[in-house]
């Protein structure tokens, strides 16, 4: 649960760092690029920390996804942009791919079991020296 607060925290981060970077570009403030760096910086951190229980792909799928959708709503609603139906439609697009992937995911936690089998027989527990291959030298 941890984990995916610290994702969703990142995303903020990131979210926030991306427009404070677009508001410094228009009024050409040189201390809101220290900033976005700040905010950058915390997302990265914050993301690195939820690659511990979730899987790389499925955390950077959800922050990437949920990143852009944000940054380009926040774009719409705060600095005028357009939302065209491309646009529109590849957002739907981002987010079908990070819940496929996330569907498609095998759990931390599973991924990491060892399952030792017992030997039916007690024969089978004996442990046998691979075939050796004779590799020919060669002399230079």
């Amino acid at each position: 649960m941890r984990a995916w607060l610290a994702l969703f925290c990142a995303i903020a981060f990131e979210v926030i760092g991306t427009l404070t970077l677009k508001l410094s570009a228009l009024n050409h403030h040189a201390a809101g690029f220290l900033v976005t760096s700040v905010f950058l910086a915390l997302s990265y951190a914050l993301l690195a920390l939820a690659f511990k229980r979730i899987p790389v792909a499925v955390a950077f799928a959800v922050w990437e996804a949920a990143g852009l959708a944000l940054v380009t709503l926040a774009g719409v609603l705060l600095l005028d942009e357009t939302l065209s139906p491309l646009r529109l439609l590849a957002l739907l697009g981002l987010a079908l791919g990070a819940w496929l992937l996330h569907g498609g995911t095998v759990p931390v936690a599973a991924a990491h079991k060892v399952v030792l089998k017992k030997p039916a027989d007690a024969r089978q527990a004996t442990l046998r020296a691979p075939p050796t291959v004779n590799i020919p030298q060669v002399q230079p």
